[in-house]
């Protein structure tokens, strides 16, 4: 079984032409624990639907294209879009393997991931910071910048309170 989440979109400068968004797809394989990252642009999306559309007429509706726009509004709004779009394709049998052939799975063993399209990188400034709900939160039960001094015999009455009352478990 597969997830697929779409954690963000960055925009692609290039020398010849202008400039273009691509969503950064990420692709959980639950059995093996596997994940494969992909880049795609909307417009190979549109082209994946297209394909679907022909060969069945059973298939989840495809996000509208809008008039060029790269507010990040309307980025974000067509990432959830497209995100949902993907899932409920990848549950549909009929189109489960071309989905995965589209995000370069096909015919590839389990275990074995693959990076393609741009560069992947881990600089946020990339990825839309809705992305981070994908993410483990980490928790602190003291505050790591708060130093306490261990030179005096008296408590920190007031650092104490307040950390009681933040971290309390």
């Amino acid at each position: 079984m597969y997830q697929a989440f779409i954690n963000g979109y960055r925009l692609v400068e290039v020398s010849h032409g202008k400039p273009y968004y691509v969503y950064c797809v990420e692709l959980f394989e639950t059995d093996s624990g596997t994940r494969y990252f992909s880049e795609r642009r909307y417009s190979e999306f549109s082209a994946l639907h297209r394909t679907l559309k022909k060969n069945s007429t059973n298939i989840a509706s495809f996000p509208p294209k809008r008039v060029r726009n790269s507010q990040p509004k309307v980025l974000e709004q067509r990432r959830e879009a497209l995100e949902a779009y993907i899932q409920k394709m990848l549950k549909l049998p009929v189109a489960k393997q071309q989905v995965l052939n589209f995000l370069g799975i096909e015919g590839r063993p389990s275990g074995v991931s693959e990076k393609r399209g741009q560069k992947q990188t881990n600089d946020l400034e990339h990825i839309h910071p809705s992305s981070l709900g994908h993410h483990p939160v980490l928790t602190f039960h003291r505050d790591p910048y708060v130093q306490v001094n261990k030179n005096t015999s008296l408590p920190d009455i007031v650092t104490n309170g307040v950390l009681l009352g933040l971290y309390k478990s």
